[in-house]
């Protein structure tokens, strides 16, 4: 959260914050529960979330920024630590043909209003807007500091891509990754609701172009345009087209299931 300007230390913190998302959020009603879709301003959200008793099970943060990558989606990821108003997909970044199950790599994503959509039809390609929440952060001014930087055997390249998150579990992969990219564009932004500052960069990596949100402390310098970051991350995206849905069976839709 404190990526995206809230900061969470007590148990107060967290209740104060629900309180917010509860009487500033849009009510959104789906099939599996309930959303309070909170907008504090300059692209920050909350994603509030209610079961049909009105019982709050959850609550994820995005933050929507200019980022599109296209990817090619081919399995949605259930899990039973989840709740039913989370969503996951495995997906394709630079998907090289119509078949979506191919590409420069694969990963995970958490999507913040997976409820809003019907049983999405996969394999298929979309756009999606992906913004990355640092958990680790450095920062570097060109990419000639950047390589002087790696001691190890292996370097990674000022474009790279590692998903973590497909490794640490083979059961149930994460929505993590290890990721370097060049910045494009890149401000200061605060938070209205709490006046905290937090790092925003619009970022190209392989595959495409990211949003990176970090909390300042894990800033070591200003990032500038034309320099490198580089950190592991958690991915949370949102979906800019309209999926395409699977068809009912006709017991489905006798039944409305």
């Amino acid at each position: 959260m404190t990526s995206i300007g809230f900061d969470l230390h007590a148990r107060e913190d967290f209740d104060s914050l629900v309180e917010y998302a509860l009487t500033t959020g849009e009510r959104i009603t789906t099939k599996k529960g309930i959303y309070s879709y909170s907008q504090t301003g300059k692209g920050i959200e909350l994603w509030l979330q209610s079961n049909k008793r009105n019982e709050i099970i959850g609550l994820n943060p995005h933050y929507s920024g200019s980022s599109k990558i296209k990817v090619g989606v081919t399995n949605e990821l259930i899990s039973e630590s989840n709740s039913i108003l989370d969503g996951s997909f495995h997906a394709w970044a630079g998907p090289i043909d119509e078949s979506a199950e191919s590409g420069s790599y694969p990963f995970v994503f958490d999507m913040p209003n997976r409820a809003n959509y019907g049983e999405v039809l996969v394999p298929q390609i979309l756009n999606i807007q992906l913004t990355t929440f640092a958990h680790e952060l450095s920062v570097y001014d060109n990419e000639d500091e950047y390589y002087r930087s790696q001691d190890r055997e292996i370097r990674f390249a000022s474009e790279s891509f590692i998903p973590s998150g497909l490794f640490e579990n083979e059961n149930f992969p994460s929505a993590t990754a290890v990721i370097t990219g060049r910045v494009i564009e890149t401000s200061n932004i605060t938070n209205e609701h709490t006046s905290v500052t937090f790092c925003w960069a619009l970022v190209k990596t392989l595959g495409g172009e990211i949003d990176v949100v970090a909390d300042k402390e894990l800033v070591n310098r200003d990032i500038i345009p034309g320099g490198i970051i580089s950190g592991s991350f958690w991915l949370s995206a949102k979906f800019l087209d309209n999926p395409l849905l699977k068809k009912k069976s006709i017991i489905e839709r006798l039944f409305g299931r």
